[in-house]
């Protein structure tokens, strides 16, 4: 690293400036808002340092508190971890730079910029320790900072902003008063999801070291005969290993069925938002299933218990999970189905951030379809890295441009005063920049060509395609079925998206007015800059502005970029210019013609009605959904998120009830019954025994006193007559007797 400093400053840096923002604040608000920014740029620049370090022995750091509990800490300096690193610290950085003119009029900075620095230097941590349990560490942190922002906003005492083309929301539980009840909920929300994933994670980890020995990375890579991957597959165990430690990213990066939590989340700050779906949180279980990727192929050496045991295995084998084949089987249908599923969410929802967030989701899905599709090529004999790297390729592509769509939303949330997009339109003539650079974003989004998300994207459906061709079971068409359909809905939400928000006339009051109950300027005072009292939109400040020119230059120039990191990822010998041409000459080869033509089809579909209907169209009344039939239903189905969350408060409502039953005829009546029969049956038997006790035995113990007291009163009252021949007589008797006693005893008598 950089003037050889140790390795482990850069997790340090982040964290332990985090503890260091209140104390700067209490002397400089300015400087305070831009330590996050200052710390996270350092450790930024240690982490682009790391690039010659990529192949080199893991780096050690013996700390006595660590080495106590018979743990090594040490860092991994892999293509995978260092490309993470530099992605997440970079996005990172120009996160905080954004949000130092976005929070600014925000009275409780202290507790934001500590938490987003914290964010940072969790993901860090994770991505970055050789330590699966340290690593384990980091991913918590991002999970305790996740709640305190996504509900940052919890004093907000306004009513909540209402969806005009919202459902009626008939469940109790989520009906709000205030904003800021809404907010609260949105991060226990997401810190419950995600802490389900995270308890089976936990317990994968523990069940893995259990075999292993070891929590490091690069021990559990090490291939040979009688390691802990043979000993876990014989044992039948290995799967379910996995499986546990999937669900931890199952949870973490909203994977179905755990991905409602995501589309809650917008309810924190829009750097928060960019943070989470560009640089940390929902990247992390993308990060640890690649990584897990990379750890199964190096322990299986050759792949030996990645494909089936043998040629004739049985359906039992595959279900006592005696094959790893079944874990990347798992791996990529849950993908490929977020894809899709989380795709037509976005299709309908009027919230702009929501949007951005199904499409963060459906990206994601793309993003474990490739990885689940790398190891199946790799079971089928088929080398795994190209799909694997086309996978870490859209997690840098979809960082920068979904971080630029973000920033960009947020700075039309900013100044328009309302986050649902039916109440903007004809923001293009006042924001042109933002309008611009939004546009960039939506295009790498789309996966239109050159844009960035069009050489990730289309290299996940190319591999796709791939093993559908090649892999004997029907479900790899089923999987490239999922990425076309997810492309083309892709296509439509974001060209929706881009028309009624920036095309058309402006919708209602919101775009001068500050004077509603339920807008975002009454609900985020923060947002606003209250010296000029703005009356139309206008693009934001230079500080918000210039990270969106780097994101979006990045964005068009990406597929320049993608050798270097083609090479840094899998080795790749060939030179930049070999590579870039053998990019563009794979579209339009033998077999990278048609996925290529089915592509572009699938954005034809999508796009074009798209166009048509939002953009075309914009200033005419959208009448393609009616007030009935087919289309309605459903528009309603996807409205409410596939009855997803529905079904999840079902299942709630459910048991509360079934508790409540429990309670009213089991516990009350019957538990509780024999408890009060019990004690009632207890009290009767003691008060007979009582009054056994006090008539009876204390009864009899009384009276023989009582008579024996008497009867000596009465016979020695007699004795006692008061003459004195009496007594006279009773000591002559008495002598008389000891004298006989005498005789007999000397034997006189």
């Amino acid at each position: 690293m950089l003037f050889g400093l140790p390795y482990y400053l850069i997790l340090v840096i982040p964290l332990a400036g985090s503890l260091l923002v209140p104390l700067v604040g209490r002397f400089s608000e300015k400087l305070r808002d831009w330590t996050p920014a200052i710390f996270m740029g350092i450790a930024m620049v240690f982490c682009w340092s790391l690039i010659p370090e990529i192949g080199h022995p893991t780096q050690t750091t013996s700390w006595v508190w660590v080495a106590a509990l018979g743990l090594e800490f040490s860092m991994l300096f892999d293509a995978l971890s260092v490309i993470m690193g530099i992605l997440a610290s970079t996005l990172c950085f120009l996160i905080y730079v954004y949000s130092t003119e976005y929070i600014a009029d925000d009275e409780d900075r202290n507790r934001f910029f500590f938490l987003m620095l914290a964010f940072g230097g969790g993901m860090l941590t994770l991505v970055l320790s050789n330590n699966l349990l340290i690593a384990f560490i980091g991913w918590e942190i991002m999970g305790f900072c996740s709640y305190g922002l996504i509900g940052f906003w919890n004093d907000k005492r306004n009513p909540p902003e209402e969806d005009p083309t919202g459902y009626e929301q008939t469940n109790p539980l989520l009906q709000f008063e205030k904003e800021g009840d809404y907010n609260s909920y949105a991060g226990t929300k997401a810190f419950i999801v995600t802490r389900i994933g995270d308890a089976f994670m936990l317990g994968g980890i523990l069940l893995l070291f259990m075999f292993t020995g070891s929590f490091l990375f690069s021990e559990m890579s090490v291939a040979g005969d009688g390691n802990w991957w043979d000993l876990m597959a014989n044992a039948g165990i290995l799967i379910p290993a996995l499986l546990l430690i999937f669900m931890g990213a199952i949870g973490k990066s909203g994977q179905a069925p755990l991905q409602v939590w995501l589309p809650e989340a917008m309810a924190g700050p829009t750097p928060v938002s960019a943070l989470i779906h560009a640089a940390t949180m929902v990247k992390a279980g993308v990060y640890i299933t690649a990584r897990f990727l990379v750890t199964i192929v190096g322990a299986s050496g050759i792949g030996a218990h990645i494909a089936p045991p043998s040629t004739g295995f049985t359906a039992a084998q595959l279900i006592g999970f005696e094959a790893a084949l079944t874990f990347f089987i798992i791996v990529a249908v849950i993908g490929g189905i977020t894809a899709i599923m989380t795709a037509t969410m976005g299709m309908v929802s009027n919230e702009l951030k929501q949007i951005l967030a199904f499409s963060t989701l459906s990206q994601l899905g793309y993003m474990i379809l490739s990885l689940g599709v790398g190891g199946i090529l790799q079971a089928n004999h088929l080398h795994y890295d190209h799909a694997y790297l086309s996978g870490v390729l859209h997690v840098v592509s979809h960082g920068a441009f979904k971080a630029l769509l973000f920033l960009a939303s947020g700075g039309v949330i900013h100044v328009v005063h309302t986050k649902y997009i039916s109440k903007m339109g004809g923001l293009r003539k006042h924001m042109r920049k933002t309008f611009i650079v939004m546009w960039i974003g939506v295009l790498a989004l789309a996966g239109i060509p050159p844009f960035s998300g069009f050489w990730s994207k289309d290299s996940i459906i190319e591999y796709t395609y791939e093993l559908a061709v090649h892999w004997t079971n029907p479900l790899g068409w089923v999987l490239f079925i999922f990425s076309i359909l997810a492309a083309a809905c892709t296509i439509f939400y974001s060209l929706r998206l881009m028309g009624i928000t920036f095309y058309g006339p402006p919708q209602g009051e919101s775009h001068d007015s500050h004077d509603t109950h339920d807008d975002e300027s009454e609900s985020h005072e923060e947002e606003e800059h209250h010296d000029d009292h703005h009356q139309t939109p206008h693009d934001p400040g230079p500080a918000m502005m210039v990270p969106l020119y780097i994101l979006a230059t990045f964005t068009l120039f990406a597929f320049l970029v993608f050798p270097f990191i083609q090479q840094i990822a899998i080795g790749d010998t060939h030179t930049w210019a070999e590579i870039l041409t053998e990019m563009i000459t794979m579209k339009f080869s033998p077999a990278g013609l048609p996925p290529f033509l089915i592509t572009l089809g699938a954005l034809a579909v999508g796009g074009i009605p798209g166009y048509i209907i939002y953009i075309r169209n914009a200033d005419k009344p959208n009448t393609v959904i009616g007030e009935k039939g087919f289309s309605r239903k459903t528009y309603n189905f996807l409205k409410h998120r596939w009855y997803i969350n529905e079904g999840y408060h079902w299942i709630l409502r459910k048991f509360l009830n079934f508790a409540e039953m429990w309670r009213v005829r089991v516990d009350d009546k019957i538990i509780d019954g024999i408890d009060f029969k019990s004690a009632d049956a207890a009290i009767a038997i003691s008060t007979k025994v009582r009054w056994f006790d006090d008539n009876v035995v204390d009864g009899f113990a009384e009276s023989i006193s009582t008579q024996s007291v008497k009867a000596s009163e009465t016979s020695l009252a007699e004795t006692q007559t008061g003459r004195i021949n009496d007594y006279v007589s009773v000591v002559i008797f008495g002598i008389g007797i000891l004298v006989l006693l005498a005789l007999v005893s000397l034997g006189v008598i």
